[in-house]
Formats: structure tokens, sequence, C-alpha cells
């Protein structure tokens, strides 16, 4: 890089990455929108955005303490593709607050103070292990994120990791409702996700408005989202504790000595025993244990090898995330399930559940469905 052209500003962060994505917003942008950006970049990898907010899909499952770098330029920046694994570029407004906030699923956001502004944005990352599940907490990619005055230059084509021996995962193409016996031309135009009549009534229930994937199950279970609302706080509760439940025993974890007691905790509604008192401390006790990836749920297999054919249904487009840990997408699940309040944690410990279930939770929605008295 020329040593004469240096950025205004560098702040670094440390990011708890999750469910192998993350996502920058200005303080503009919509929760209720993450969902189709996520799809979005799911069919056009490695992001998404739409001007209030960009999501960036990572080739690791997890990093726990994931170093993020954080650069505003006075004009587009050297470039410098060859020194990263991982590039996309995209738009990005910051509001008048100055703040740039950086999210991932179940972890807290991070924010860095960023002159309020229209952005061209590019964000790069390296230090890749493998795609999917990384085998650590901290498999040590690092990630840079670089912000520079919109200058109306289209964004460049992203660059993926081209991983040794496995090469760059497929896009998942966005599944369209398929036109009956009318021509698609004479369709009205689908409503997107995020403007959608929702199930769930965030008037009545202000407490689930901003959590994250809770809009999946108006996209792949309606009847499921209305049910949990219309339930009584003692049934939520239930739903919750049978959810994390299901998800422990999927994920091969709940014959284990030292995660037992919680489960029994969990079902007389007793504080979590150790080593439960934080998510952290349980990550770190999962991971002194040699437990198989895949759990009880075995190796992951793709649409066509679950129902015969190469379409997902709308719940595996939405919770699956192909190969995972699934321990480790269980550990999550208990502690939404004690979360105080109960339509909170049915929705939250179901929404963990679903994802490590994953390319069979159409099974577990069933199973809920049954156990609830839900009809299809």
């Amino acid at each position: 890089m020329d040593e004469g052209i240096q950025p205004v500003s560098e702040i670094p962060v440390t990011l708890a990455m999750d469910y192998g994505q993350f996502c920058l917003d200005g303080g503009l942008g919509d929760p209720d929108t993450e969902l189709a950006l996520l799809d979005r970049a799911m069919a056009d990898q490695p992001s998404a955005g739409n001007g209030t907010m960009l999501l960036v899909l990572c080739p690791h499952q997890n990093n726990f303490h994931m170093p993020v770098t954080v650069q505003v330029w006075g004009s587009r920046p050297p470039a410098d593709r060859a020194e990263w694994q991982q590039v996309s570029e995209g738009r990005l407004d910051i509001d008048d607050s100055g703040i740039l906030s950086l999210s991932s699923p179940t972890a807290e956001a991070v924010q860095v103070e960023v002159p309020p502004g229209r952005y061209a944005v590019d964000v790069s990352g390296r230090g890749f292990v493998s795609y999917g599940w990384p085998g650590s907490t901290r498999p040590g990619d690092v990630w840079r994120v670089r912000l520079w005055p919109s200058d109306g230059i289209a964004p460049f084509p992203a660059q993926m990791w081209d991983m040794p021996g496995f090469g760059v995962p497929a896009n998942t193409p966005r599944q369209e409702p398929a036109p009956d016996s009318v021509s698609a031309q004479s369709l009205p135009p689908t409503t997107p996700p995020e403007t959608r009549t929702s199930a769930i009534d965030f008037d009545a229930h202000p407490e689930l408005k901003g959590l994250l994937g809770l809009r999946a199950f108006d996209t792949c279970a309606p009847d499921v989202a209305a049910a949990i609302v219309a339930m009584d706080p003692q049934t939520q509760r239930q739903l919750a504790r049978s959810a994390a439940i299901r998800a422990f025993e999927f994920a091969g974890l709940a014959d284990c000595d030292w995660v037992r007691p919680a489960l029994e905790a969990l079902r007389d509604s007793d504080p979590l025993p150790v080593p439960f008192e934080t998510l952290g401390s349980a990550f770190r006790r999962l991971g002194k244990k040699d437990l198989p990836a895949e759990g009880k749920g075995g190796v992951y297999r793709p649409s066509s090898a679950v129902d015969g054919g190469g379409e997902r249904s709308l719940a595996r487009k939405q919770f699956d995330n192909g190969p995972i840990n699934r321990p480790y997408y269980a550990i999550p699940a208990l502690f939404s399930a004690t979360d105080p309040r109960p339509v909170v944690a049915a929705f939250q410990a179901l929404s963990h559940a679903c994802a490590t279930y994953a390319e069979h939770v159409d099974s577990l929605l069933d199973s809920i469905r049954t156990e609830f008295g839900i009809p299809v």
C-alpha cells in the first residue's frame, strides 16, 4: 500500500460471530429485513445490502473472538484484493448518530463511531480454515471494513475464497412461488418478505420486535408463529423447554453427564448449574469434549438426499445452513428457553432448535405441531 495514502480513522473491535454471518447497520436499517438480505446473500454470495444494511456471509460457522478493523477513508482506498481471501463491496448510509453497528446472531452488537453520510464499503476477510465448522470457536480469521464517501462507482464483483480441495460453495437459488395455470407474467408482484403481513402481532408483543430470525417463521411456518403468540405463558414456556431439549437430543448432548443436570434444571425452572452460568462458559466446556460435530442427526445430507428431490422446503430454506456443528448450534437454545419472557423464550429456543436440525427441520416442526396440537 502507498504509505502516502492512509485512512482518516482506524478502529479495531472484536465481534462474536455466529451462524456464519454478520451485519453492518448505520442506524437506518430495519431488523426485519435481515432475513431477506440473508436470502439474497445465499443466492449471490457472499453479501447483500439495501443501502441501510449490509449482510456478509463468513466461510466459518463461528468465531467468538473475531477481530474486525473498521477504517474510514477520504476517498476510494488502494486496491489490495490479492492480500485477502474474501472481498465484497456495497453501499451503506450512516445516520446522524454517527454509529456503525456490527452484529451477529446470538451475540451483542459492537459499535464504532463513523461520521454520518453515504458510503461505499468493502468487507474483506482472511485466515480461513474451512467452510462450515472450523474446528474451534476461535479459528483465527480476521476482517477489515473500509468505508469511503460514495463515489458513484458500481461495486466491484465479489471475491470468494477458493478452498483447496473443495473450491467455492454454490449459490442457493432463491425460491419463487410456482405459477399454476396462469402465466407468470399475469401474476401480481410477490410481496417482499420485509413488507409481508406477519402472523405475529408486534403491537401486542413489542418484546418480539427486532428478534433476529423471527420473520423466518412467517415464511416457513406461519401456523406455528400464530399458535405461539396465541398460547398462554405456561404453554409458551413448555414449548421453549421442549424445543431446547429436542435440540440437545438431536445434537447428541442430552446424554452427557455434564449436561443432564442443566436439562433437569430447565424442566424444574431452577437456575442453570455449572458450566451453564454463561453462554461462553458452556461453549468452553463443550470445546473440551470430543463430541461428533454431526450429533445424532448424522452427517449432513443435502435436500436431494432428504426428500429424494432437488427442491428445499421453505423451512429448510430458512434454517438449513449446510454442514454445521450441531452441538454448538444447540447450546444457545438452552439459554433462550430460560428467558424471563415466555413468548420470547418460545420463539428463540425454537429458532435455535430449527437451526440445529438444519436439513431435518421439517421433522422438528411437525413434532412441535403434534405435541402442541397445532393444525397444519
